[in-house]
């Protein structure tokens, strides 16, 4: 769970859904109007992320998930990510689930992660966590991420063109446990799209859109 959360909060060729016809690619790419990227996994997990942007390099992100599932009411994960010069400083989970699993908090202090980091080379370095979940207990954990820097390119969402960053990371907790992701980054936008089995596949871009909130 906790691999997880981290997986959430640090959230293709072409788009196959296309965005609301308010979209103003130039506002998209060049200014802190707030964005939706919808996109979802080989699995079928479907994400919805919303980033909302500073001029400093100060943002939040929320993000939530649904995976599939062939209940009437699948789970639900919800996650806001606060992300101070590029670099994520606190965390707050909440999933459909009961008792500790239910909420989970965090507060992050990366070691050996450039501020800013564009992602566009190899990098590994430690990321120090203090969770407390929904029961009350806190945990402190060190995780070394390994970032791997595959390839840049443009990606078309609807009527944007988008830049785009491939890579994969290794997550490697301190019982040993590896979770192996792959990720899209846009830079323009600030905002990861990953998954555990392929590349994920874009759905859409807006702007228009109805603000995630934690699950209730």
């Amino acid at each position: 769970m906790r691999i997880l959360f981290l997986s959430i909060l640090l959230f293709a060729s072409s788009a196959s859904a296309q965005p609301a016809p308010s979209v103003d690619c130039n506002a998209v790419k060049n200014s802190t109007i707030p964005v939706e990227l919808a996109y979802h996994a080989q699995d079928g997990t479907r994400t919805l992320v919303q980033t909302y942007r500073d001029k400093s390099g100060d943002y939040v992100v929320w993000s939530r998930q649904t995976p599939p599932s062939p209940q009437p009411n699948p789970p639900v994960f919800v996650a806001k990510a606060t992300y101070v010069d590029g670099l994520i400083a606190s965390g707050e989970l909440s999933t459909s689930y009961a008792g500790k699993y239910s909420h989970q908090t965090g507060k992050y202090a990366p070691e050996g992660l450039p501020r800013n980091f564009d992602r566009r080379s190899d990098l590994t370095y430690k990321m120090h966590a203090v969770t407390t979940d929904g029961n009350g207990t806190t945990v402190e954990k060190t995780s070394t991420i390994s970032h791997k820097f595959k390839s840049e390119g443009t990606i078309t969402v609807g009527s944007c063109v988008l830049q785009v960053i491939h890579g994969e990371v290794d997550t490697t907790n301190d019982a040993a446990r590896t979770r192996h992701t792959f990720q899209l980054y846009f830079p323009e936008l600030r905002i990861y799209a990953w998954a555990s089995d392929a590349e994920p596949i874009v759905d859409s871009l807006s702007t228009e859109f109805s603000a995630i909130k934690p699950v209730k």
